[in-house]
């Protein structure tokens, strides 16, 4: 009887162990959890812009763009002195943005001894604001590239730094 007795006893006290161990653990489980939903509430209305962007291309040169890349999100292609392809969807971040293209050319071009040409620069990327879910590439004249995050598929060029409209030129 007095085994019983004692067993009784570390029953009761493994119980009452457990009971307020378990109140504690599930309390710190639920505060973990309020502590990320909060986080994530204020990543979503306060924190930067983030997700997928669309790659838009403007080409200025007298030679076609095979393609092009930025930051390894891959963008179409365009034809010589006009707007080209939109690509979807990458992810862009950072404060710099690595361009990588390659020229090419046009048949009379060829006949004339000129050959694909790989090029890339490195630039600052612009800051980015909520809506903008468009960067636009504009490729111009002597290897001059630029960036620009836009709200939609409209390019104004006046926005473009450096760039000269009635000339087609860069500064």
């Amino acid at each position: 009887m007095n085994l019983l007795f004692r067993l009784e006893k570390i029953d009761a006290a493994l119980h009452r162990f457990w009971a307020r161990w378990c109140r504690w653990l599930g309390r710190g489980l639920i505060l973990l959890g309020i502590i990320w939903g909060l986080n994530l509430a204020w990543d979503v209305f306060f924190g930067p812009p983030t997700g997928g962007v669309q790659l838009v291309i403007h080409n200025d040169l007298d030679r076609p763009i095979l393609g092009f890349s930025v930051n390894g999100v891959a963008g179409g292609n365009a034809f010589a002195q006009g707007g080209g392809a939109v690509t979807c969807c990458g992810n862009i971040e950072g404060k710099t943005a690595e361009v990588i293209w390659t020229i090419d050319i046009t048949h009379s071009q060829y006949l004339q001894g000129m050959r694909l040409e790989k090029r890339n620069k490195t630039l600052p990327l612009p800051e980015r604001k909520w809506g903008e879910n468009y960067l636009h590439v504009y490729f111009l004249p002597g290897d001059n590239v630029r960036l620009w995050w836009g709200e939609g598929l409209s390019h104004p060029w006046r926005k473009i730094p450096n760039y000269v409209e009635n000339k087609n030129q860069v500064k």
